[in-house]
């Protein structure tokens, strides 16, 4: 049975496409101001009882490769411990039309950890996401759920857990073709040591799956070896 503590995405104390291509080297190739101008704001959505500080060190390795501070929005939300996906979801959307507007820019990218995979993927897939969203990436994905919270025995019913049922019916529409609506591209990385979220739960078929050999839950977030994954799939 997986614990609370578990899925949540604070710091650290101490039928599926299962292929994993090779990813794009890392560059530090010097950013010209054009490219800087052409940069695509990023949103960042963090998981269960996490917040907009998870992405504090990501932010800051984005905008030492060229990304302006504008460009680079993480909140949390109003309730990130027990929110509704659904609801989760609809604050997406509005996060969106504002990053839009004080960037003047047409699209977004949004990159989602963890359970922020649920809420992230139902405003793409359902909200008309599509329409401003360039390129979604999840990080440690919950793209398919999690069997233990299936359980009758499972401790805890509020809807965020219903929601993470793997046979759910939350679950099960998002799955529903096309699983990876167009014309956004859909990325889905994911550690080989993440006990976390099960691999098989982060792969899925329609996107780009990629393997980062040794990174585990919060290392995805955090760590240079993902980042450099991660960074040139933005460029």
């Amino acid at each position: 049975m997986l614990e609370l503590a578990a899925c949540a995405d604070a710091p650290r104390p101490g039928s599926d496409d299962s292929s994993t291509p090779d990813a794009p080297p890392a560059t530090d190739a010097p950013v010209t101001t054009d490219a800087l101008v052409a940069r695509v704001p990023i949103l960042f959505i963090h998981g269960v009882n996490g917040s907009a500080a998870n992405f504090d060190a990501m932010r800051a390795r984005f905008e030492a490769r060229g990304w302006p501070a504008s460009h680079l929005v993480a909140r949390t939300f109003d309730d990130p411990a027990w929110g509704c996906n659904v609801d989760n979801a609809a604050t997406i959307a509005t996060w969106v039309e504002e990053l839009k507007a004080t960037t003047g820019t047409a699209q977004i990218d949004l990159v989602a950890h963890s359970m922020g995979t649920l809420s992230s993927r139902y405003f793409v897939k359902n909200l008309e996401g599509t329409a401003s969203t360039r390129t979604y990436v999840t990080l440690g994905g919950m793209h398919h759920g999690l069997a233990s919270s299936c359980s009758p025995d499972f401790p805890l019913k509020p809807c965020i857990w219903s929601e993470i049922c793997s046979t759910g019916a939350y679950v099960a529409q998002l799955d529903e073709a096309p699983a990876t609506p167009g014309p956004t591209r859909w990325i889905s990385i994911y550690g080989s040591a993440d006990d976390t979220i099960p691999n098989s739960s982060s792969m899925l078929t329609g996107a780009d799956n990629i393997l980062v050999d040794g990174a585990d839950h919060m290392g995805l977030l955090e760590e240079q070896p993902a980042f450099d994954v991660l960074a040139p799939l933005l460029d």
